[in-house]
């Protein structure tokens, strides 16, 4: 890797901070990670380095946020806790407890007058996770 000082009259055309990372938004950090003009494999500098970091940090942040939405959806489409923890790459009770956290707050949150989540959603899923031995709370 070939380090180069920074030209300090060029602004980065990539985000090199976590932060400007995450603001780019999801589907557009997605976009860019699969740009692969968009990452020199040679004569790399600090600012590519950077650059890779806070893309790839801030994509897998965004990702993990939706990843509970991703396990209530497979499990209301009917698909087996064993096959979301397949898919998740991780045990069943790990599914559980990522979607179980977030189910809980939605359960709870309104917009306007509609529920994140219904209660009959809530126990439909903890219910089939339920259902294959993991231990239910709320």
């Amino acid at each position: 890797m070939k380090q180069l000082p920074a030209k300090r009259d060029e602004l980065p055309s990539r985000p090199i901070t976590f932060r400007a990372a995450e603001d780019l938004g999801a589907l557009e950090l997605a976009r860019l990670w699969a740009d692969s003009s968009a990452w020199a494999l040679t004569d790399r500098t600090q600012c590519d380095e950077l650059a890779e970091l806070a893309v790839m940090s801030a994509l897998a942040t965004w990702l993990r946020r939706w990843q509970p939405i991703a396990i209530h959806g497979a499990i209301i489409a009917g698909a087996r806790p064993e096959a979301v923890a397949g898919a998740l790459g991780d045990t069943v009770e790990a599914a559980f407890e990522r979607w179980n956290e977030w189910a809980l707050v939605q359960r709870d949150f309104i917009v306007g007058d509609k529920l994140g989540i219904t209660a009959d959603e809530y126990e439909t899923v903890a219910s089939r996770f339920g259902s294959v031995g993991v231990k239910l709370s709320a």
